[in-house]
C-alpha cells in the first residue's frame, strides 16, 4: 500500500489543499486544524451550520495566514500569540484559545453573514483525546472533531462510488491521508498503520456527517443527502452511525511523504 494523497485544513470547517509532505507534531499535522472559527458563544462554526466555509480558502505559510473567497478581497495576516484568551468550545468540550483580531472577525462575518471570529490553538492551548478511544492518557489534538489524522482509502471510495447515482470525490470527506492499494474496507480492521517512519494507533472508524454531503467546492449541500443516505444503509455502526475512513493517533512526531509504503495489521 503506498500514499497517494496529503491533505490539510488550516482553518476547520474550510477548504483544504493538498501536500507532497507532511510534518507531524505531537497534535497532529503541522497548521491542520489550527485555526477556527468560532461563534458568540465560542462555540465551533463549521460547513454542519455553514456551507459557505466550503468555498473559503485558507492558506498558511508558517504563521502568515492568507485566506480568500469569491466574494471578498482577500485577508492577509500573521498569526498573533499575544491575543486575548477565549474559552472555546469544540464538542462539548471547553478549553482556552487565542482570539485573532477584529480585523479578521470582520472579513468572516461580513463574508457569512453572522458574528464570527477566528482563534489560533496556541501553546497554552490543551484538548486531551477522548479517554474512551485514546491510545494514551497524554494524547491530544488541535481543532479537529476529535482526533489528530484521519486516513481514508482509495478502494473504499471505489467501491461507495459504485452504489451512489453519481460518483463523488474523495474531498467529500475531508481526509488527510489517502491511501491506495488496500482492498475496500480493509480499514475497518486496521489497528496500527506504519505510515514511512511514523507508527499510529487506528482508534476509531470516522462516522460521517452532513458535511459529506456538500461540495467542496460549491458549497453546495446535495438535495438527495448523498452519500450520506447510502453508507448509512450499509456502513452503519451501532452507537456511531454512517462510518467512512479511521480516525489515528501517532505515537511519535514525524513526517509522510507522497509515496510513502504503508503498513497495516
Amino acid at each position: 500500500m503506498v500514499v497517494t494523497s496529503l491533505h490539510r485544513y488550516p482553518i476547520k470547517g474550510c477548504r483544504g489543499h493538498s501536500l507532497d509532505r507532511a510534518a507531524l507534531d505531537t497534535i497532529g499535522f503541522v497548521g491542520d486544524r489550527r485555526l477556527m472559527l468560532v461563534d458568540v458563544t465560542g462555540r465551533f462554526v463549521s460547513q454542519r451550520e455553514e456551507q459557505l466555509l466550503a468555498t473559503i480558502e485558507p492558506e498558511l505559510s508558517g504563521d502568515h495566514l492568507v485566506v480568500r473567497a469569491a466574494r471578498a478581497r482577500p485577508l492577509a495576516l500573521d498569526i498573533d500569540p499575544a491575543g486575548a484568551a477565549v474559552r472555546v468550545n469544540v464538542w462539548g468540550t471547553e478549553f482556552d484559545a487565542v482570539d485573532q483580531g477584529e480585523r479578521a472577525a470582520r472579513w468572516f462575518s461580513d463574508l457569512v453573514g453572522t458574528a464570527l471570529r477566528l482563534v489560533w490553538f496556541g501553546p497554552l492551548s490543551s484538548r486531551p483525546i477522548d479517554p474512551r478511544y485514546s491510545p494514551r492518557a497524554d494524547a491530544q489534538t488541535a481543532f479537529t472533531d476529535g482526533y489528530q489524522v484521519l486516513l481514508t482509502v482509495q478502494a473504499s471510495l471505489d467501491d461507495l462510488n459504485t452504489r451512489l447515482p453519481a460518483p463523488i470525490p474523495m474531498a467529500r470527506f475531508r481526509p488527510n491521508v489517502v491511501v491506495n492499494g488496500a482492498t475496500a474496507w480493509d480499514e475497518d480492521g486496521w489497528r496500527q498503520i506504519r505510515i514511512g517512519g511514523v507508527v499510529f494507533d487506528a482508534v476509531k472508524p470516522c462516522a460521517r456527517c452532513l458535511v459529506t454531503t456538500t461540495d467542496q467546492e460549491s458549497g453546495a449541500r446535495d438535495p438527495q443527502q448523498e452519500p450520506l443516505r447510502t453508507l448509512a444503509k450499509f456502513r452503519t455502526v451501532p452507537g456511531l452511525g454512517a462510518i467512512f475512513g479511521q480516525n489515528l493517533v501517532s505515537r511519535a512526531p514525524g513526517s509522510l511523504a507522497v509515496g510513502d509504503a504503508v503498513v497495516a495489521g
